[in-house]
């Protein structure tokens, strides 16, 4: 019989196990239910062979005297001996060096029988930091090196304006900050889909204005955020019309959306409202965003979220963002700090010689 014939039969006694506890078979199941859920951090896209720590908790009755907690994965190896079951509330595990998706399964079990046992489980798509195995991205017409951190960019020109056709990843290191997070705090997911930023690490806290009036915030020397304005240039050349930045868009979010796929698996959800054609080339993710100071993420895999740096009147401050069931690229807006989505850079249009 091979190993993952051997995991699996594993993993189907231990979920026999958690699920029958030591009770006989000839009594009565009065057995109640936990109070509480179990909850645990997993990363939702992480990269081969990172390496992820977890702890489970959530359960509130029984007490923790009569609670314990295990772990079990099919095809991730929770141990240094290729263990599939593994003891305890907190985890560290490697994930694979194969992309693909994986699952990992917390239990807490009631010691004494008295409880039934309560399960979570989370899956991760495992990817690579090459972004030629993304598929259903277009190449952009140039390309740009940040001298900070040696990365580079695809930039094509739209209108007056020359914008990333990627999501900037800056992390601030080489200022001596930190500037944003990947979503979900995992690390090397943002060589792929960038970084989420708050308004203030985005901007450095400065409100642009005009045509190529952005601030350089966050972005490299010559590039910066861009501007309410800056984002109408960009609808009047996508679309032929001058469009109000306070508009829907309408059309938009298809045009200039991707049709993203990861480990051959599209990352946007299917809707016949969006067909992400991506005509444009601007290769828009479905990257979610941050909430409460990246204390929490939301969203990726079904909205895409790009910063202007233009301040609002009432303080508040406007972003652009592509759902995947609606052809738009709408407009809202939102505080300085807590809220993070994506940037990207933009720059006034060069001549090939300028280059």
């Amino acid at each position: 019989m091979d190993r993952k014939c051997l995991k699996l039969l594993a993993l189907a006694a231990a979920v026999m196990t958690a699920a029958v506890g030591c009770r006989p078979d000839d009594e009565e199941d009065d057995r109640l239910y936990m109070s509480g859920s179990l909850n645990f951090d997993f990363p939702s896209y992480a990269v081969v062979g990172q390496v992820v720590e977890s702890y489970v908790s959530g359960i509130t009755t029984p007490s923790g005297s009569d609670l314990e907690y295990f772990w079990v994965s099919s095809d991730i190896d929770l141990g240094d001996d290729d263990l599939d079951t593994l003891m305890g509330q907190a985890i560290t595990v490697t994930l694979p060096d194969e992309p693909g998706e994986y699952s990992i399964t917390a239990y807490a079990r009631s010691i004494s029988g008295e409880y039934y046992s309560s399960t979570k489980t989370a899956t991760v798509q495992v990817i690579t930091t090459d972004a030629g195995s993304v598929g259903g991205w277009m190449p952009g017409t140039g390309e740009f090196v940040d001298g900070r951190d040696g990365s580079t960019y695809q930039y094509r020109q739209y209108g007056s304006l020359e914008w990333f056709t990627q999501n900037l990843r800056y992390d601030g290191a080489a200022d001596g900050t930190v500037l944003g997070r990947p979503y979900d705090g995992s690390e090397g997911i943002d060589d792929i889909f960038g970084r989420l930023y708050s308004w203030n690490d985005a901007t450095g806290g400065v409100s642009g204005s005009g045509l190529g009036g952005g601030p350089q915030g966050a972005c490299p020397e010559g590039w910066s955020v861009p501007t309410v304005e800056d984002w109408e240039d960009l609808a009047l050349a996508a679309s032929g019309t001058e469009l109000d930045f306070l508009g829907h868009w309408e059309g938009l979010g298809e045009t200039l959306s991707a049709p993203i796929t990861l480990n051959s698996s599209a990352m946007w959800p299917y809707s016949p409202d969006n067909l992400h054609t991506n005509t444009l080339g601007w290769n828009a993710f479905p990257t979610g965003n941050s909430r409460d100071h990246y204390g929490e993420y939301e969203n990726i895999a079904v909205y895409g979220m790009w910063w202007a740096s233009t301040e609002n009147p009432d303080g508040t401050v406007p972003y652009r963002f592509i759902y995947y069931n609606t052809d738009t690229f709408d407009n809202y807006y939102t505080d300085k700090d807590s809220y993070g989505v994506s940037v990207r850079c933009v720059r006034p249009a060069v001549s090939q010689e300028q280059q």
